[in-house]
């Protein structure tokens, strides 16, 4: 029955007033909860950690957020700033003391897994928009499903069956949350009828001049070079368009998703892969970390990611990865391990474009399991 249930959440068969009240007597019951947005703080992972960190502090239980990068983005630091979030940054969860909480919350992430935290304090509820992975950690409450555009669609709908928030805190969530759709939906342009029922809620609350100066905010000098890089460097491989910017400082890794996007919109090609080289904690780290968008809802990015690597997701329109290369951070010969980042990348990505058939047959068949699920789902 339970196997049943799960695949219930994962096709939108969603009852969103059960949903509210379940989550509220998971929190209203706990002393201190920890929340982790675990990848980078882009608008829609704000907006829902921020959704469950107010409604902690609306049911009189104290919470903390955290995250183990900073927001790079100006735009995504402005709202940090001008909704006042609480947000702490730490280098990993070795520098934070797992005792002093509850349990934990995960949003706007494939799974509630991290590293340091097993058989510590529990996952109390996991919410995401992406497909969901196997051998997840147990979760008091989760709702898994690809079928809407932001983990900030689900926070809204259950926001509606919520009423222990003040009329301005409505308005603040409304507004935050309206912000996470957008973003993730890319500026409205992927919706489904569970993010328009989301937005028509929304719109009747929230704050225009907030979302007016958060989306005033211009890209800095540093992200316009990186693009420009890109636009110098875009390579065209049959219908795939890739790009590397070269090497990037953490504060302005999220560029490479703004590049790929414009890239994308700007080309006429099937998919858009904008990658760089990353560096993360005072230099003692290095990632390539490479953005991915199309506008083929048929391409299962999840699906093509995996067959990179299994630091990475996707779901429609959207995905993105990361390749840990720490070994190379000190290399004394920036231009040549550039040189080999892009060699190697391009090849990866090329052979997986050739083989691209095989990854669209498999979703095929992925895409009829499914179907053939959904039959067979049995009521509660």
């Amino acid at each position: 029955m339970n196997a049943y249930r799960y695949f219930r959440k994962f096709y939108m068969n969603i009852d969103f007033k059960e949903s509210a009240h379940k989550i509220i007597s998971i929190l209203q019951v706990q002393k201190h909860i920890a929340i982790f947005i675990k990848g980078s703080p882009d608008p829609d992972a704000i907006a829902s950690s921020y959704f469950l960190y107010c409604l902690c502090d609306a049911l009189h239980v104290k919470a903390t957020m955290f995250a183990f990068m900073p927001a790079s983005l100006p735009s995504n630091r402005e709202i940090i700033s001008l909704f006042s979030i609480p947000l702490y940054i730490e280098d990993s969860i070795k520098a934070i003391n797992l005792q002093r909480y509850s349990g934990y919350i995960v949003c706007d992430f494939q799974t509630a897994l991290i590293d340091g935290i097993i058989n510590a304090i529990p996952c109390l509820i996991h919410l995401d928009h992406h497909a969901p992975v196997e051998d997840d950690v147990p979760a008091h409450f989760r709702i898994l499903t690809d079928e809407v555009s932001s983990t900030s669609t689900l926070c809204a709908l259950i926001m509606q069956y919520i009423s222990c928030f003040s009329q301005d805190m409505i308005h603040l969530l409304a507004t935050v949350l309206y912000l996470g759709i957008k973003t993730d939906s890319d500026n409205f342009n992927h919706l489904n009828k569970y993010d328009v029922m989301a937005i028509e809620y929304l719109k009747q609350l929230y704050i225009p001049s907030m979302i007016e100066k958060i989306e005033s905010v211009p890209l800095s000098l540093y992200s316009q070079r990186l693009l420009q890089h890109a636009m110098a460097n875009v390579v065209i491989y049959k219908d795939w368009l890739i790009a590397g910017v070269g090497f990037v400082e953490e504060e302005h890794r999220d560029t490479i998703a703004i590049i790929a996007d414009y890239l994308l919109e700007n080309n006429h090609v099937e998919l858009a892969v904008v990658y760089g080289a990353v560096y993360h904690n005072n230099h003692t780290k290095l990632d390539i970390d490479a953005s991915l968008r199309t506008k083929n809802e048929d391409l299962d990015l999840n699906e093509l990611i995996k067959n990179i690597t299994t630091d990475g997701g996707g779901r429609k329109y959207k995905g993105a990865f990361q390749v840990h290369i720490d070994y190379f951070v000190y290399c004394p010969d920036q231009e040549r391990l550039w040189d080999i980042i892009a060699l190697t990348t391009h090849h990866i990505l090329k052979n997986i474009r050739d083989g691209i058939y095989k990854i669209t047959i498999q979703n095929k068949f992925k895409k009829l399991k499914k179907t053939l699920k959904k039959l067979f789902i049995k009521e509660k």
